[in-house]
């Protein structure tokens, strides 16, 4: 089980990136939308990740 996570960077501390995007990115990524993307991977059949955001 390889687990992943995402943060945002701090824009205090980096003033140059895009943390609005960045936070878009994270929404996306653990709404239902991204998550059924991340389950939904899957190479010669077999599925790669198992999203669990919010568990």
């Amino acid at each position: 089980f390889n687990q992943y996570g995402v943060m945002l960077v701090n824009p205090a501390k980096h003033p140059h990136v895009k943390a609005a995007d960045g936070q878009k990115f994270i929404d996306w990524l653990i709404s239902a939308a991204g998550q059924g993307v991340i389950a939904g991977y899957k190479i010669g059949g077999e599925q790669l990740f198992f999203p669990n955001a919010g568990h």
